[in-house]
């Protein structure tokens, strides 16, 4: 199998979660009013890692031969 860059990640292969940034957290501070608002990232769960890769940058391709 090959691999390829990981298109799902924040900046294409970086191994970033597209939706915390990397940072493993969640801000709503625009919508809560910023108190106490920030919590782990429900994309990665807080690893901050890219959920298609698990923060390596790079996806497998192809199938079983």
């Amino acid at each position: 199998m090959s691999t390829h860059v990981c298109i799902d990640c924040d900046s294409p292969g970086d191994g970033n979660c597209s939706s915390c940034h990397g940072s493993g957290n969640s801000s709503g501070a625009s919508f809560a009013g910023g108190y106490g608002s920030e919590g782990s990232c429900s994309s990665c769960g807080g690893s901050g890692h890219c959920a298609k890769c698990g923060g390596s940058g790079e996806v497998e391709v192809g199938g079983e031969a």
